[in-house]
């Protein structure tokens, strides 16, 4: 092989090492933002619930009580 060839090859090699590199962070990255939604999204699912049932216990509690001209 020339100088030129072999200098193209190492200048490849050495792109594609650096882009593995940045593939395997990212792929890393979107696992942890994955799991960061997955979490968030439980989270929310509760407090919607939650917000359900003090909405439902505070309408209920309502219809109980007599309106104040009775």
């Amino acid at each position: 092989m020339t100088d030129a060839v072999e200098l193209r090859l190492v200048k490849l090699e050495e792109l594609v090492a650096h882009q593995s590199t940045a593939i395997e962070d990212l792929s890393r990255q979107l696992a942890d933002q994955w799991k960061l939604t997955e979490r968030l999204r439980g989270e929310y699912d509760q407090l919607t619930n939650r917000f359900q049932e003090v909405e439902e216990a505070a309408l209920g509690s309502q219809q109980q009580q007599k309106p104040p001209h009775w």
